[in-house]
């Protein structure tokens, strides 16, 4: 008995964090961490994904999109990488762009317990229709700053239902508990 409360204690102090440990911090078993496209995403268990589409635009636009889907297959959360670039400088050229927009691009800053990062945010509104209807959506956009040459945009946008859609408030918690998580492929979540 003495030894097995010996070894109890041993272990406690052996596995204690020290003074100048930084907690690592925790991840919920419903969530799961991918690679894709050169960033490490932390997104929720339950959805179908990542997806890596390729592009085949030649104006500059990123080179993949990353899609995670909902059990149904519709797109919940989009992320697309800029090399070279800065997430002020992407959300401005974004803003600028012929997309219809919402207001100027503003740095908001996610949290999630001790942990804080800058993004940039903008909206940008489009279109949809087909044989059963016809609407529109609003995506919000996310630019993080992943490392000083890595930008990635993480796009909510509202589902596709006739008349008008935006992001659910839940959708944007998630999508900003994401963006806050983003690093670079390989590195440690």
């Amino acid at each position: 008995m003495k030894l097995v409360v010996a070894t109890c204690l041993v272990l406690l102090v052996a596995c204690a964090p020290s003074g100048n440990a930084t907690p690592s911090p925790t991840r919920s078993p419903e969530w799961s961490i991918h690679d894709a496209a050169g960033l490490r995403i932390e997104a929720p268990a339950v959805w179908i994904g990542p997806e890596v589409l390729t592009a085949t635009d030649s104006t500059g636009a990123p080179p993949a999109w990353v899609v995670y889907r909902d059990a149904s297959g519709a797109e919940v959360l989009a992320l697309m990488t800029w090399r070279d670039a800065t997430a002020s400088s992407i959300a401005a050229t974004q803003f600028q762009s012929e997309f219809p927009r919402g207001a100027a691009p503003q740095q908001l800053t996610v949290v999630e317990g001790t942990r804080a990062r800058t993004v940039v945010a903008t909206t940008g509104y489009a279109q949809w229709s087909d044989a059963s209807g016809a609407g529109t959506y609003e995506c919000r956009h996310l630019f993080v700053q992943v490392d000083p040459r890595l930008v990635a945009d993480v796009i909510a946008c509202g589902a596709h239902i006739k008349g008008n859609a935006t992001p659910t408030p839940e959708l944007r918690n998630v999508q900003e508990q994401v963006a806050l998580r983003l690093s670079v492929a390989g590195g440690q979540p």
